[in-house]
């Protein structure tokens, strides 16, 4: 890829776990999330902002908006490695690239650009970069690859006016009710992105029954469902022991493509935390293929 002054750094390398795949038999969109988390920390470190900086000057960066392509499924067993860089650079934020490889085969799995901003963790708000952190970040900074840009969800496209009213009109319905437990929030003391994109891919099995397509359906059938593409942006914190639910909506957008969207709400104030929208399509659970939608599906979702 071309750059921009830079290379991208080295920041995860790890393996994909049994217990990370879901009943499509390939890991599962959360981990995607969960891996560039842990990728993410690193980067933070090569920019000045590692542990130690944390806890004496007490500021880090936070995910803004993430934009993820899927770009081959990873197994069970499967090596993986992360490399990240930087796209641009503002005042207060950053765009970042990470990138998820199959380690031993070095196919490309998963692009993820990331808005991120520089947060004080003690004023919970963005604060400008250092110099330090800019001339490092200039240092990893590369251009966007094509297997980067989007395709069905464009920059700029999300829909962040979400509201239960709105939510109410567009026929939204309730996917997932829960608490967010303290093993889920990171050294930010919030919930860690992860478990945003976990609550969004536990929506699913309720956003396909809705569909009249439920997972025992699906697997009767020969079909699992693949996300290719999505788009979610955070809006609120969410902290151990808060209640939160989910409104998803789901629409047939082609033949084979359906375009989702879930929003997310603090389940005390009734006040919009996070939204996410997707892009997924029916595969063949032997052929890995996509598959047209069934007539009758297409038919209920319009």
């Amino acid at each position: 890829m071309s750059v921009l002054g830079g290379e991208m750094i080295d920041t995860y390398r790890g393996y994909v776990n049994p217990w990370e795949c879901d009943e499509m038999g390939h890991m599962n969109v959360q981990f995607y999330m969960g891996k560039t988390s842990d990728a993410a920390f690193h980067q933070q470190a090569f920019l000045g902002l590692g542990y130690q900086h944390q806890q004496t000057k007490r500021t880090t960066y936070v995910a803004l908006e993430h934009h993820i392509r899927f770009h081959k499924e990873l197994f069970a067993s499967d090596l993986v490695a992360v490399r990240s860089g930087t796209l641009s650079l503002d005042t207060k934020t950053m765009r970042i690239y990470q990138e998820v490889r199959n380690a031993l085969t070095d196919t490309l799995s998963a692009t993820l650009v990331v808005d991120v901003g520089h947060f004080d963790l003690n004023a919970r708000k963005l604060v400008p970069w250092t110099d330090f952190m800019r001339g490092q970040a200039e240092k990893i900074m590369v251009a966007r690859p094509d297997a980067a840009q989007p395709r069905s969800q464009p920059d700029g496209s999300l829909d962040r006016d979400a509201s239960l009213e709105r939510a109410e009109t567009k026929g939204m319905h309730e996917t997932n009710r829960s608490v967010v437990n303290r093993w889920e929030c990171d050294a930010n003391d919030h919930m860690n992105s992860r478990f945003y994109l976990a609550r969004f891919s536990e929506c699913q099995g309720h956003m396909w029954a809705a569909a009249g397509l439920d997972r025992h359906s699906q697997k009767a059938k020969g079909l699992a469902t693949a996300t290719v593409e999505m788009r979610l942006a955070y809006f609120k914190e969410l902290n151990a022991g808060q209640t939160l639910f989910v409104r998803t909506g789901l629409e047939a957008q082609d033949a084979k493509t359906l375009r989702y969207r879930h929003w997310m709400f603090d389940a005390e104030t009734g006040q919009a935390a996070a939204a996410c929208e997707g892009t997924a399509l029916l595969i063949s659970r032997e052929t890995r293929k996509t598959v047209d939608l069934p007539s009758e599906i297409r038919d209920r979702l319009g």
